[in-house]
């Protein structure tokens, strides 16, 4: 599969890692083999403060039903001390630009369904987040997505959770 560490970097504007720490210097030839076997997309981002900053991570993440599947992930770190309205929409917008440009780059119609959206907020009214979760989900919606907020947004609330709090680098010692 071509995009894997070895082949020459095209443009690259993002760094993208495997969760195994392999950089990955074209996600959209690497993603766009995966549309073609018929895969769908799953597109999420979460964020962690840190003491310096607010740190995102956006995964994304290819189901190999019976064989498992590949994760890609990138960071991105904004200012600290953002509101939990400003943390959760940008997490939203960082996934669904991702999920824009690729429906762009690989020439997609909307209807097809091959990316879908998770958006790390929960309606469940105990949580602070269900009071944006609907508008959240409708801006990917809107923008003609398929979206999946919790408890079934495993792209955002799990994997792009493992990748901001480095479990992945943890495993590995």
């Amino acid at each position: 599969m071509s995009g894997l560490k070895g082949d020459p970097p095209e443009a690259v504007q993002e760094s993208w890692w495997t969760l195994s720490g392999v950089q990955v210097f074209d996600l959209m030839s690497v993603v766009e083999q995966f549309l073609k076997e018929g895969r769908i997309v799953h597109i999420g981002t979460d964020a962690q403060e840190t003491s310096r900053r607010m740190e995102f991570v956006t995964v994304v993440c290819v189901l190999n039903p019976g064989r498992g599947g590949r994760v890609f992930y990138t960071r991105r770190f904004e200012r600290k001390g953002m509101t939990l309205y400003d943390k959760l929409s940008t997490e939203t917008w960082l996934s669904l630009e991702l999920a824009l440009r690729m429906n762009v780059e690989f020439d997609l119609a909307l209807d097809q369904k091959k990316i879908c959206v998770h958006v790390d907020a929960n309606p469940d009214t105990r949580y602070d987040s269900s009071n944006y979760v609907q508008q959240l989900a409708g801006m990917v919606a809107g923008s003609g997505f398929p979206v999946l907020v919790k408890p079934h947004a495993w792209c955002a609330s799990h994997v792009a959770d493992f990748a901001v709090k480095n479990k992945h680098n943890r495993s590995q010692v």
